[in-house]
């Protein structure tokens, strides 16, 4: 499978891009916990703003992605049509298991990444320290199952097609 070829459509671009970003925030969010445990305040800073950033350029891009599926099919998700006897059909079961707390406390924790932001450039770092003890781990849980979750409908229409040819 090639991630993206010369003739890959917007919608390939934008839904790799999600991906990418939302992996690139992980990988950001996991540096800096070991910065910061290791006692590199600063590495801790640039990792998490960066983060950060990775973020709200991943919420622009998953926003535009939605957009353009609006504009291109007159609705916001691909949804492919597996066999129900397809091994894809049985996953539903868990995709949905991990979508919905991960859009449930993606929408709670982001104002409370804001305001850990907030109170780190304030100067606030017992506040932020308390806070971020409980926001972190709810942050890298939604970074790795937006991953997943996009695995899952990346590759169901994949799956559903090799489902469907292996009873032939």
């Amino acid at each position: 499978m090639v991630l993206l070829g010369p003739m890959a459509s917007t919608t390939e671009i934008l839904s790799r891009s999600v991906a990418g970003l939302n992996a690139l925030a992980t990988v950001l969010l996991l540096i800096g916990f070991v910065k910061i445990k290791a006692g590199d305040k600063i590495g801790h800073g640039k990792a998490m703003s960066a983060a950060v950033l990775t973020s709200a350029i991943f919420l622009a891009v998953y926003v535009a992605s939605k957009v353009h599926l609006w504009v291109a099919l007159g609705r916001t998700n691909i949804t492919y049509a597996p066999d129900p006897t397809s091994a894809w059909a049985g996953l539903k079961s868990l995709y949905l298991l991990i979508l919905i707390p991960h859009v449930i406390l993606a929408i709670v924790v982001t104002p409370f990444i804001v305001r850990a932001v907030w109170l780190a450039k304030q100067g606030r770092f017992e506040e932020h320290k308390k806070l971020t003890r409980w926001v972190f781990p709810v942050w890298l849980y939604v970074s790795i199952t937006g991953v997943i979750v996009w695995a899952f409908m990346e590759f169901s229409g994949s799956l559903a097609l090799a489902a469907q040819q292996a009873t032939k």
